[in-house]
């Protein structure tokens, strides 16, 4: 076997989005899935006591524990204390991480089909998430764009990092649709790693692709106590990713009044009516959608 990459695929993140959970049991029960000729990856269920009580955290959001201020600081709460303790296993986090490659597992209430979450900084990751669509042309890259030490993700402990979103799908719910797009998107990245090791990866340069950048979240209507009195308008709803003008319909009140969209400019939407955002009552996100040009490394 060539020089071995250090390779972690990670499910559970979330307690309760069980697609994540499951594939990576399949993982670990079947090991030849996670063997390629480079390396052979391994596997992570992060949360274990968020999954037991089929929630997505208990005190924290795990996957906004890994900024470098937090991982530095003393841990307030369990997830916290997990953090670390992940952080100390596969990291530290940094560019000279000593894991390679961190794929992580998540899914969507909402509507975005099969998404890859990729940072600019990490240009590698841009090319796994363009060779993975080229394998699965509907797949859509997310260009998330903060600095490494910002990133808040598990993922982002690895010298290079993917997260696989894929929905929709109830949180606790199985779908095979869901689990099998996420199997094969894995396998895909999984791929691309080994043929980058050998020289093979077959990808274009210079390299294009449509991408959605994050902008900002958006609330959800709120009444003056802050107790959530709106949703998502019917035009909009399952409608990921579909471009939104000022003046459409964005929400609707309990009443049935319609909202229409107050914003300078003409932007993308995602997460919409994400129910895991719902505890912080963010009804959807804003994207800007941008053709990227990029040499190949």
């Amino acid at each position: 076997m060539a020089d071995s990459q250090r390779v972690l695929v990670v499910g559970g993140t979330h307690g309760n989005e069980v697609t994540g959970v499951h594939l990576v049991r399949r993982l670990q029960r079947n090991p030849q899935e996670l063997t390629r000729d480079s390396f052979t990856a391994q596997t992570l269920l992060a949360n274990l006591p968020a999954m037991a009580a089929n929630r997505r955290y208990l005190e924290q959001d795990l996957n906004r524990c890994f900024t470098a201020a937090l991982l530095n600081s003393e841990p307030q709460n369990g997830e916290q204390v997990l953090a670390h303790e992940i952080n100390e296993k596969y990291g530290p986090k940094g560019a000279d991480s000593p894991t390679d490659w961190i794929i992580d597992l998540h899914t969507t209430t909402a509507n975005m089909g099969v998404t890859l979450v990729v940072q600019q900084h990490d240009p590698q990751a841009v090319d796994m998430a363009l060779y993975v669509q080229q394998k699965m042309p509907d797949v859509v890259i997310f260009d998330e764009n903060c600095t490494r030490d910002e990133d808040p993700f598990l993922c982002s402990i690895g010298q290079h990092s993917m997260l696989i979103e894929v929905g929709p799908v109830p949180q606790g719910l199985l779908r095979w649709d869901v689990f099998e797009q996420t199997a094969r998107a894995l396998a895909h990245a999984l791929d691309f790693i080994d043929l980058r090791a050998r020289g093979e990866d077959s990808l274009p340069s210079p390299r294009q692709a449509d991408m959605y950048q994050f902008i900002e979240k958006l609330h959800l209507p709120r009444d003056e106590h802050g107790a959530i009195c709106g949703m998502i308008h019917p035009e909009l709803q399952d409608r990921d990713y579909r471009e939104l003008s000022p003046g459409d319909p964005i929400f609707i009140s309990v009443d049935g009044e319609t909202i229409p969209f107050d914003y300078p400019e003409s932007v993308h939407v995602a997460f919409v009516n994400e129910a895991a955002y719902y505890d912080q009552a963010h009804g959807l996100s804003l994207m800007r959608k941008r053709t990227v040009s990029w040499e190949g490394e």
